[in-house]
């Protein structure tokens, strides 16, 4: 048998090529790629890449010098790295304001950075980089240095959830204070108004004075938050639809569409008060 494949090597190479025509053709029929066919494609591809890179390279470098375009080149440089300049400006005082943290401080801050940010839920929740490893639980408060900007509502080891409190959750409505004058008036946010980008607090007492400009801050009650945290203000007061009530609509301090980095407030209410107290 070995001598006959020895002295017969034309009849078995025609062979193979018979069986490798015949499994093309069955490839050809079937909606799906053949193992033959994914290899020879990957194959295929692979140097494609291969050969593509130089000749983008050597094709880009004859541009650059014979292209007719110069100027127009040189001129979107000088904007990229104009915008670049005006981004990083930005930055830096983001930066300079991040540090001046003193109004927080007292809450023994965790800085982290936000990791992920779903675009659906953009408004809604994110995730940052510091979980139960770095002391993390849930209904723990996150806030920038201009104010509040959510909770924590579920931690892994090393990240954890944020609930905006932009978000229109039932189980995440918040109780604040309005602060008119020496007066707290007590409310709960309803919902937040995506096309004004304010919160909306609704069953406001007629009674209860309350106008533009004045400040909004947690209440420290129901909803587990250190009291006192700083919110935003007062930008809009107007009877409901039935005029039993008032609404009242506030700005918040943070820009919640804008979030890189946040803090969040270790240690609970109930602890700083009573070292205020003790200090007193």
């Amino acid at each position: 048998m070995l001598k006959f494949f020895k002295n017969n090597k034309l009849v078995v190479i025609l062979c193979a090529i018979i069986v490798f025509i015949a499994l093309i053709g069955m490839s050809l029929r079937s909606q799906s790629q053949s193992p033959v066919e994914q290899y020879v494609a990957d194959t295929t591809s692979t140097g494609q890449r291969v050969l593509s890179y130089p000749i983008q390279f050597i094709s880009g470098s004859i541009n650059h010098l014979f292209g007719k375009d110069d100027s127009k080149s040189s001129e979107t440089k000088v904007k990229q790295l104009e915008a670049k300049n005006q981004s990083l400006e930005a930055e830096n005082k983001k930066y300079k304001k991040e540090l001046n943290i003193d109004d927080i401080s007292k809450y023994d801050p965790i800085s982290s950075t936000v990791i992920s940010r779903n675009p659906d839920q953009w408004m809604n929740s994110l995730m940052i980089d510091k979980g139960s490893k770095n002391g993390i639980k849930s209904n723990m408060a996150v806030m920038t240095s201009d104010g509040l900007v959510g909770r924590i509502t579920k931690v892994n080891q090393f990240s954890a959830r944020v609930d905006l409190i932009s978000t229109n959750s039932r189980n995440n409505r918040l109780s604040i204070n309005i602060q008119h004058g020496d007066k707290n008036v007590f409310g709960i946010v309803d919902r937040y108004d995506d096309k004004s980008g304010e919160l909306i607090v609704n069953d406001i007492n007629n009674k209860d004075s309350v106008k533009k400009g004045d400040k909004v801050v947690t209440s420290g009650l129901a909803d587990q938050l250190p009291s006192q945290l700083y919110i935003g203000e007062v930008t809009k007061v107007e009877n409901d639809g039935y005029g039993l009530a008032k609404q009242v609509k506030v700005k918040t301090a943070s820009n919640l569409s804008d979030l890189n980095h946040v803090y969040v407030a270790k240690r609970k209410a109930k602890t700083v008060s009573d070292e205020e107290k003790g200090d007193n």
